[in-house]
């Protein structure tokens, strides 16, 4: 049997370097998924696909479909869960859960069977929205989890599928805010949210031992004949 490469020796940073001693990860974000300001803040945490999110997801599942796939992990949401079923089909494999790669939850806080777009003065909401694209930041979200405690559960989990998967290349279909956890920390970034990531993008990672290299962000390519639109939210 041939030994792995010590992890320190690993070229993370050169994207034509084989697998071996690294694990490459392809994180997806789900289709795009139905939302308006009639939902309460609990309906929001999990709302099924668009007919947009369906074809999106048809699109990244057939981009990938000839691609070598050792492994595919899915956040529990419906929306990511649909996505991660439909690429893991195409490989003959079946999406491993992981409750800690559920988004990060901007309303935690509010009333669950309210709307915070009915409840709220409008003046508030879009206030908080525009700072948090001008910060990129979750604290100006005054109802939400705990952001340290978010990145910690994604990062923890992150940690341990890499080194699971080392020699093998994992697609994980999540959501924004992972995906911007996982990229923020390659990059040494504080922002909570550096990268406006698209729905079914595909941001690439290699990682070994605790280092991270970020070969890819953003790759929409697949959709880009489609319409799209902007919905309220951006989860």
């Amino acid at each position: 049997m041939l030994s792995q490469p010590r992890a320190r020796s690993i070229d993370l940073d050169n994207p034509f370097a084989p697998l071996n001693g690294l694990c490459e990860l392809v994180l997806v974000r789900h289709g795009e998924q139905k939302l308006s300001k009639d939902l309460s803040a609990g309906e929001t945490v999990d709302p099924p696909l668009s007919e947009l999110g369906e074809r999106q997801v048809d699109a990244v599942a057939e981009r990938l479909a000839a691609a070598r796939v050792d492994a595919v992990y899915s956040s529990p949401l419906s929306r990511a869960l649909r996505t991660g079923t439909a690429i893991a089909e195409r490989h003959g494999l079946t999406p491993v859960v992981r409750p800690e790669l559920v988004e990060y939850e901007a309303w935690q806080r509010f009333p669950a069977d309210r709307s915070p777009f009915e409840v709220l003065p409008h003046d508030e909401i879009a206030a908080i929205f525009r700072d948090h694209i001008r910060t990129r930041r979750y604290e100006v979200f005054p109802y939400a989890e705990d952001a340290q405690a978010f990145r910690e559960r994604v990062l923890g989990v992150v940690e341990t599928i890499v080194n699971d998967h080392l020699g093998e290349r994992v697609v994980v279909t999540c959501h924004g805010g992972v995906i911007n956890a996982v990229l923020a920390h390659a990059l040494g970034s504080g922002l909570d949210m550096p990268v406006r990531v698209h729905h079914t993008s595909l941001s690439v990672v290699r990682g070994a031992d605790t280092r991270r290299a970020v070969q890819s962000v953003n790759d929409f390519t697949h959709v880009l004949d489609f319409q799209t639109h902007v919905g309220i939210m951006n989860q």
